[in-house]
């Protein structure tokens, strides 16, 4: 999986993780070298953008970091900005996974968007380096990133919109309320991580949950789950 398990970011340098194939000629398939190459140059891109942000990245520098030659970078990819987006696309999916087997759907709406937001997290300080390309650098990497981060955004509306279900006074909510909240809480996130402050993030969970939940069920009740959060955070 390009996004390592929830909580168990590697520990290995980027050069030992980003180590190639045994050379010389194996039995190993040709697909699995292939998928091995790009998981590589997908990999280095991250780290490379987080490091050098997406302008200075080049796709010479990403193959020889991914220890790939030219020519095999555009085996998979047209140019840096398909590779960026292949990198944001994958990195979005794989954490899309770990939010389904992480945050229980059972329980209440509001544990689940407490979960949901320690879950999130947790995966920006574990994997920092794609955390800064589908947050920070997503936005300065042209139309196409900019126009995948926004679609970030509105992948999270539909459960903020559970939340309505909550309100009686739903119908005075304005129409964009979700996209508006998830915008939010990625600005905070973005903030550490432009400043590298990812160390202290977790601290974030009691606002981010208050900031979530006001509109919903309002203030009392979203300060008592901040609160609880906080709580647990403390333990």
């Amino acid at each position: 999986m390009f996004w390592y398990r929830f909580g168990m970011a590697d520990s290995r340098s980027l050069s030992e993780r980003l180590s190639k194939l045994p050379p010389g000629r194996h039995l190993i398939p040709r697909d699995f070298v292939s998928q091995n190459q790009r998981e590589r140059m997908l990999l280095a891109t991250a780290e490379l953008v987080a490091e050098r942000g997406y302008q200075k990245t080049t796709i010479e520098l990403i193959a020889k970091t991914a220890r790939v030659a030219l020519v095999t970078f555009y085996e998979h990819f047209a140019n840096k900005e398909e590779c960026f987006l292949a990198a944001f696309d994958e990195s979005i999916e794989a954490a899309g996974q770990i939010f389904a087997e992480l945050v229980d759907v059972e329980q209440p709406w509001v544990d689940q968007i407490a979960s949901g937001l320690e879950v999130f997290l947790e995966m920006v300080v574990a994997e920092q380096a794609r955390a800064k390309l589908c947050i920070v650098e997503s936005q300065a990497a042209g139309a196409a990133a900019l126009g995948r981060y926004q679609s970030m955004l509105e992948t999270v509306a539909p459960k903020l919109r559970e939340g309505r279900e909550l309100n009686p006074r739903t119908g005075r909510l304005p129409e964009g309320l979700e996209v508006a909240i998830a915008g939010g809480l990625m600005w905070l996130v973005h903030q550490r991580l432009i400043a590298d402050r990812v160390d202290d993030l977790k601290a974030l969970l009691p606002e981010m949950l208050q900031v979530t939940l006001t509109p919903y069920v309002g203030e009392v009740e979203a300060a008592r789950a901040a609160e609880a959060a906080q709580a647990r955070a403390a333990a």
